[in-house]
C-alpha cells in the first residue's frame, strides 16, 4: 500500500492507495509515525483516500490508534475522497464525528488551520 507524504502549511497530507487491510496495516501505522517524528505541536493530519480501494477493521483500528496517539496532544484528524465503502465503515463504527470529512483538499486546510 503506497503512501505519499507530504505537507502544506503545517498540515501533514497522507495520499493513500491500495487496500488498507490486516497485512499492511503495520506499515501503514509506521509510514505514519515516522512523519509525525518527535513534534512538539499538535499534530493536524489530513488522508486523503482517493486512491484507496478497500478498507478492513485492522485500518480503521490503526486510524483510531493514530486519533488516540495524537488527540490528548490537540492533534486533529481530517478525510478527504472518502469512497463509499470507506464511509460506510466509519459511520458503522460511529467515528464520523472523530474524523472530520471534508470535500476537497483546501476545505480541509482551512478547517485545520482555524482550530488551534
Amino acid at each position: 500500500m503506497p503512501i505519499t507524504v507530504s505537507e502544506k502549511e503545517g498540515i501533514v497530507i497522507f495520499r493513500l492507495s491500495g487496500r488498507i487491510i490486516t497485512p499492511g496495516v503495520k506499515e501503514f501505522s509506521e509510514t505514519i509515525e515516522d512523519a509525525l517524528g518527535g513534534d512538539a505541536s499538535p499534530p493536524k493530519l489530513l488522508f486523503d483516500f482517493k486512491e484507496v480501494t478497500g478498507m478492513d477493521s485492522s485500518g480503521l483500528g490503526a486510524l483510531m490508534k493514530i486519533y488516540s496517539d495524537i488527540h490528548p496532544r490537540g492533534g486533529q484528524i481530517a478525510v478527504i475522497n472518502v469512497n463509499k465503502h470507506v464511509k460506510n465503515l466509519i459511520v458503522m463504527a460511529r467515528l464520523i464525528t472523530v474524523f472530520k470529512s471534508f470535500e476537497s483538499e483546501e476545505d480541509a486546510v482551512a478547517a485545520l488551520l482555524q482550530h488551534p
